[in-house]
């Protein structure tokens, strides 16, 4: 990769890292249901706009919009709804650190799923340091009474398993699909399947938004789902989808050091311990790192 590159692989990270201290912020305002919201629903108004000034072709079809729905369910509604009502009770930081074994869990099923996607044994270690970085983080005293008393992160744990059938879905049944037009249309589906909920339950909510908290969702659309989207598709087309994963490197760092200048939230030992532990787990699982002291150990 170029020094370009580079610069968007990080700044990525970096956006992506941001939307754990949004959702601290907006959590003192309106409620987790309505954040995801005005999320989906906002980015999704913005992306239209896109499209059609851009004048992008669209050839919707019953199948494609069948996929939008399950991409929307499962990178959106799901995940969004997970790490929000966790982050109830779980620090952004700490949500952060949890939600990077999203990596780990995507190998994992990848390779039960597809064919051509077999666990290598970089891929093994890897995925074995992630889950001992999971286990540090939450401290192993706690692992006996974990589903009992830690819900916070089961959810974002789970929110790690929606995002990795969603990655493995989009490999699938999206291949073929404008990165732009696949991001709209999971949007909007997210939208759809949300608002009768929130007109059903969430009405009194929609009337007492002030502009603090309309503010906030907007600039957590714009700059955490459609800026960051614009990016990756950036990314996807100039680098291709494997440089992805230094990203999900570049996000707890990214959410920690946000959340400790903005709003005062550190993270404990163990937390920091663990977060080292899933960043070495993502380094292996990378194998860039592995194979470049290789060479240069083989060509002293």
């Amino acid at each position: 990769m170029n020094n370009k590159n580079w610069i968007l692989v990080f700044l990525l990270g970096f956006l992506w890292g941001a939307s754990f201290l949004f959702v601290e912020i907006l959590l003192n305002y309106i409620s987790p249901f309505m954040i995801v919201y005005l999320r989906v629903s906002l980015a999704s108004i913005i992306l239209i706009l896109y499209i059609v000034l851009y004048k992008i072709k669209l050839e919707l079809s019953f199948s494609l919009i069948f996929n939008f729905f399950i991409m929307g369910m499962l990178n959106n509604v799901f995940p969004f709804l997970l790490i929000t009502y966790g982050q109830q009770t779980v620090s952004g930081g700490l949500a952060s650190i949890l939600n990077a074994n999203t990596s780990f869990l995507t190998i994992l099923l990848a390779s039960l799923i597809l064919k051509n996607e077999a666990l290598t044994k970089s891929r093994i270690i890897g995925v074995l340091i992630g889950i001992v970085g999971v286990i540090i983080v939450i401290g192993y005293e706690n692992m006996s009474d974990f589903f009992n008393n830690e819900v916070g992160k089961v959810l974002i744990l789970l929110s790690g398993l929606s995002y990795a059938l969603a990655a493995i879905f989009a490999k699938v049944r999206l291949k073929n699909v404008k990165p732009e037009v696949a991001a709209t249309g999971m949007l909007t589906m997210s939208t759809l399947i949300l608002s009768p909920f929130i007109f059903l339950f969430y009405g009194n909510e929609i009337l007492s938004l002030n502009l603090i908290s309309i503010s906030y969702s907007l600039l957590f659309a714009v700059i955490c789902s459609v800026l960051a989207y614009f990016i990756y598709f950036k990314i996807l087309v100039s680098t291709g989808a494997g440089n992805l994963l230094i990203c999900t490197i570049i996000i707890p760092p990214s959410a920690i050091l946000l959340n400790a200048i903005i709003i005062g939230e550190l993270i404990n030992v163990n937390e920091f311990i663990g977060l080292i532990v899933i960043i070495s787990g993502l380094l292996i699982l990378d194998g860039r790192l592995i194979k470049n002291i290789k060479l240069k150990f083989y060509n002293i």
